[in-house]
């Protein structure tokens, strides 16, 4: 099986030319590769939002959601549906089962869209809605503060939309949204003493004004030919044009002008809508998302450049900031994988240099840039783009990279020692290990077979993992079997005419001593190793667990919850005083600038985010700082201060994860019928959260109750006075909300013109007795015809698949999820739960058994691939045994080196294991067919110490290498790839080991040596 080498050599020009091809297109590959921060994944979810101004939250889930829930569950593709409840308001989120293909979603949608369309006229009259929603979790990958110093939100708007347009004209863009807009309004605002002069005919002073602002169509003629179109135009075109509208009021002579009645002003709407401010200032956000195609660096470049033009022709004063800027995240994070992958190279060919020479250290290394190409060529044919997870794949690789190609080039090299040509020699190591590294290759492939066979959001994240990987080892194999062969011919050093036979170095001497003493305690090592095994097992219980670490970018995020029912003008008050703080210099000298989006969370600027609630009690604050070093102080700092400075509201300092979810999060679910029970045990959960140490979230997604006052009209009084409950409630909406009556024109502009009382009344709880009500051609006060009953209600409701269910988060700072769990847990048992109230576990450790049982779901394909490919190569049962029996020898250093480190057990780390069972694999199955090749010639024991000796040294160059390789990464590799490279280097330290005594005695054990005293040769069995 030596085809690949032979034609390699015999076909040499081509092969050059085939090296500098694979250098130039992988090279070629990676200039137009598209470069994101993560993985594009597709949103499995929509969003349904209805309203009922001022519907209490459960009148709005029996007559509003519940139906909703009804219809979307009639969707067979629905797998989940979660409700937000509030005031007036509902958030749907409908989530779809990852079996549905990508390709239909759409049609899903489309399924959801005309459901809820079916469902409109059967729901309240006055209800908005329902609206499907079906892009909302888009990424931006820029956000740009608009603001200017003297300049009213109408005018950075202007600036901010034209922005906008310019934008559009980058190609890739493929959506641009601006946040902070604030809506102008016309206020007709009604001076409540004026109410008995005027309140009677205000029907007729708003119908006036409606009768004069129109532009209405007045015929056409025909004049000599030529049609002229008729226009009867009485639009207004200056607030002083609508202050001196004419109308009649009846007792008085004459007309009088609207401005005597009532105040006349242009502002904006009231209470503001989700208000946004950059360092302090007022600002319009301009977020901008790219096509998923497009590279973002290129993308980045260009929007730099454009937003920087722009800005020159804006007025002087208006300035654009970014606030968020992704492609410098994703070329931080890019140069510091490649660095790191750049690194691991140097230290491996310096190590290789020390033990094998120039020569041979530098033809083994030549397989890192020509199997790298191999894959960027292979991951642009699969359009899979360049991100972390993707890098993260070529790291995970190296090891075995340089295992393939040491383990070729070294056994060359020995032959070219004993006397074989250099062609001869290469040609005997290609025929050699064409099928044992091909079997090598598929068997730590086949490991990540998980990843690829995974489902939805989950399975599109870790695709490039495993298909990366793959086509990694498949360029390993390629290149060490067809191109370093080539070289070895090229420029291995040939011995000499009068050169004696190179004799085994000491090491291998003395390891030849060891096996030949230890061979017939064969059983004795497995036992101690297994033993060793199932102690370090029990070492991970004391291991921190993370699924996925912080982010390492220069931002933190503040979450500001304000009791539920603040207003939103407190909830800013009390964000700007926050951010007043954060941009001194002398309390935060890393901060460079700030965002504040009070009552939202702004746009969607990184896949992981847990955006803010929409609610004017809340407020969102994004914190950059000079660098990730500066943020990770900065933040504590916040807390601290926030913790012991402002009391009123209740504060959440985070840092962005690098993974789907926050790690260390403990969620408690508990659904049941009744509200005020769940409220209930939602606070006996929240008492032990409380006792956890270092508890820095403790909160449940209900929030506190709100004070409502509900206006009970008494019927019988108001007829006899000719009044209605509905225009009582008509009234008192424009009163105190305000009511649109007409529309004032601007350009391209159309503003509401609004009646409202003027703000010192509709501020006042004493003015709400004494409302004047027009009845029958006189005036009543509201106390005459209703009373006034305060009351508590929810100021929010969560429902999940059609049940009531509230959830309780809680996270320390210095303990792990698991931990926290168990210290609350016997809380947990003790809760009542009768009259079918359930409990569930979520957070963290919801999610990492989801996500093992997802991988756990493709395991038998996995070792189904292993037992084929191992099989093929060994056609033994026992063989085949023996190298499954090597595997958990990877375990015994991975939990010691995490220990002394103090590294969490990551799901990157998890993957680094993966990556060590493919080395011992390797090794072994190269060491028990190099036992099968000494046993044509030799007797069992004899072989066994012969091909033991042989491969001790590929073996110990392949562990050196790797684990110097790793020790860059290990130390400055960020905490993304830090725990990886650490129980890497643990677990191959100690694994590969023993690994040259595990397989040797388990081998003499397995084929009879301990009973069997045979020294002639014997064939080789082939079926056991």
């Amino acid at each position: 099986m030596d085809f690949l080498t032979r034609f390699g050599i015999s076909k040499s020009r081509l092969t050059l030319l085939v090296m500098i091809a694979l250098i130039l297109q992988g090279l070629l590959a990676y200039g137009t590769m598209p470069k994101r921060e993560n993985p594009a994944i597709t949103i499995r979810s929509a969003q349904i939002s209805a309203q009922f101004p001022g519907m209490s939250p459960d009148r709005m889930e029996n007559l509003i959601v519940k139906p909703i829930e009804r219809k979307a569950r009639e969707i067979g593709e629905v797998e989940d549906i979660n409700v937000l409840i509030s005031t007036g308001s509902t958030l749907v989120s409908v989530s779809i089962y990852d079996h549905v293909p990508k390709e239909e979603l759409n049609t899903v949608f489309e399924d959801i869209r005309n459901k809820m369309d079916d469902l409109k006229p059967s729901l309240p009259s006055g209800t908005e809605g329902p609206f499907v929603n079906t892009d909302y979790g888009d990424v931006a990958i820029a956000t740009i503060a608009v603001t200017g110093e003297g300049f009213s939100n109408a005018e950075l708007r202007d600036s901010a939309d034209d922005l906008r347009e310019y934008l559009y004209e980058i190609d890739g863009i493929s959506k641009v949204s601006l946040y902070g807009v604030q809506e102008e309004r016309i206020w007709l605002e009604i001076d409540s003493r004026k109410l008995a002069a005027v309140g009677v005919q205000l029907n007729q002073v708003i119908s006036d004004l409606q009768a004069q602002n129109v532009i209405l169509p007045a015929g056409e003629i025909d004049a000599d030919g030529v049609n002229l179109i008729l226009e009867a135009n009485g639009d207004l075109r200056s607030v002083e044009e609508i202050e001196d509208v004419l109308t009649k009021v009846q007792g008085l002579s004459g007309f009088i002008r609207l401005k005597d009645l009532m105040n006349v002003r242009r502002g904006y709407q009231d209470p503001v809508d989700k208000p946004v401010y950059f360092n302090g200032q007022q600002a319009v956000i301009v977020s901008v998302e790219m096509t998923e195609t497009e590279d973002i660096q290129k993308i980045g470049a260009d929007l730099k450049e454009a937003v920087g033009q722009y800005e020159l022709t804006q007025p002087i004063g208006i300035t654009y900031n970014f606030s968020t800027f992704q492609e410098t995240n994703v070329t931080t994070s890019i140069n510091s994988a490649l660095m790191n992958v750049a690194q691991t190279f140097a230290v491996v060919l310096v190590v290789m240099m020390v033990f094998l020479g120039f020569r041979g250290a530098l033809i083994i290394a030549c397989i890192v840039p020509f199997t790298v190409t191999f894959a960027l060529i292979g991951m642009n044919l699969m359009a899979i783009d360049l991100q972390q997870i993707s890098i993260a794949a070529v790291i995970i690789s190296l090891g075995l990279l340089v295992d393939n190609g040491l383990v070729v080039v070294e056994d060359i090299e020995g032959r070219i020692k004993r006397g074989a040509s250099p062609e001869v020699a290469a040609l005997g190591a290609g025929r050699q290990f064409f099928i044992p590294l091909a079997v090598a290759s598929i068997t730590t492939v086949s490991a990540f077979i998980p990843m690829l066979t995974l489902e939805g959001t989950e399975g599109e994240f870790a695709f490039s993992l495993g298909a990366v990987v793959g086509i990694m080892l498949a360029g390993s194999w390629f290149t060490a079997l067809y191109i370093l062969p080539t070289l070895c011919v090229w420029f291995a050093r040939r011995k000499a005419a009068g050169d004696t036979d190179v004799q085994p170095n000491i090491v291998v001497r003395s390891y030849g001593v060891l096996i030949e003493k230890t061979l017939v305690f064969g059983p004795f090592i497995i036992i101690g190793c297994y033993a060793a095994v199932v102690g370090s097992v029990s070492l991970f219980s004391s291991v921190k667990s993370e699924m996925f670490p912080l982010s390492e970018r220069a931002e933190y995020m503040i979450y500001l919850n304000m009791p539920k029912g603040t207003a939103i003008s407190a909830t800013r008050a009390e964000a700007l005083a926050v951010e007043e703080w954060l941009r001194d210099k002398d309390a935060n000298p890393e901060v460079v600038n700030t965002t504040v989006f009070v009552g939202d969370g702004g746009p969607r600027f990184y896949l992981a985010l847990n955006p803010a609630d929409t609610d004017p009690s809340a407020a969102f604050i994004l914190v950059n700082t000079q660098d990730f070093e500066g943020a990770v102080k900065a933040a504590d700092r916040a807390w601290r201060y926030l913790v012991e400075n402002h009391p009123s509201g209740r504060f959440k300092v985070k840092r962005l994860s690098m993974g789907g979810g926050e790690s260390g999060i403990v969620e408690v679910k508990i659904s049941g019928p009744g509200a005020e029970r769940l409220l209930m045990l939602a606070d006996e959960v929240e008492v032990a959260f409380d006792a956890v140490p270092g508890i820095s979230q403790n909160e449940n997604d209900w929030g506190n109750k709100t004070l409502k006052i509900v206006i009970d009209v008494d019927q019988s009084k108001a007829r006899e006075l000719g009044v209605s409950s509905q225009e009582i409630s008509d009234l008192m909406d424009t009163f105190y909300s305000g009511t649109n009556v007409s529309t004032y024109r601007e350009g391209d502009q159309s503003i509401p013109i609004a009646v409202r009382a003027e703000e010192r009344f509709r501020s006042s709880l004493e003015e709400l007795a004494g409302l004047a009500i027009p009845a029958e051609g006189q005036l009543i006060s509201l106390d005459q015809v209703a009373t006034f009953d305060p009351q508590l209600e929810f100021s929010q409701m969560r429902r999940e698949n059609q049940v009531r269910l509230i959830k309780i988060s809680g996270k320390s700072e210095t303990l792990a999820a698991d931990r926290v769990l168990a210290m609350i847990r016997p809380t947990l048992n003790q809760l009542n739960l009768d009259g079918g109230y359930k409990l569930e576990i979520a957070g963290e450790t919801e999610n990492s058994a989801e996500v093992n049982e997802k991988l756990s779901a493709g395991m038998p394909l996995a070792l189904m691939v292993m037992l084929v490919a191992l099989m093929f190569q060994f056609n033994s049962i026992r063989r085949v045994l023996l190298t499954f029996m090597t595997v958990p020898l990877i375990i015994i250093g991975a939990p010691l080196a995490l220990l002394m480190t103090g590294r969490p057990l990551s799901f990157f780390a998890i993957l680094g294991l993966i990556s060590l069972a493919g080395i011992i694999i390797n090794n072994a199955i190269v060491l028990i067919d190099q036992i099968d090749i000494e046993r044509e010639t030799a007797a069992l024991k004899e072989a066994i110490i012969e091909a033991a000796k042989k491969r001790v040294t590929p073996i110990l160059l392949t562990s050196l290498t790797t684990i110097f390789g790793l020790m860059p990464m290990a130390l400055n590799g960020g905490a993304l790839f830090e725990p990886m490279a650490t129980l890497m280097i643990g677990g191959l330290a100690i694994a590969s080991v023993l690994s040259l005594f595990f397989v040797p005695g388990a081998y003499y054990m397995l084929f009879g040596g301990l009973w069997r005293r045979s020294k002639t040769p014997e064939p080789v069995p082939d079926s056991a």
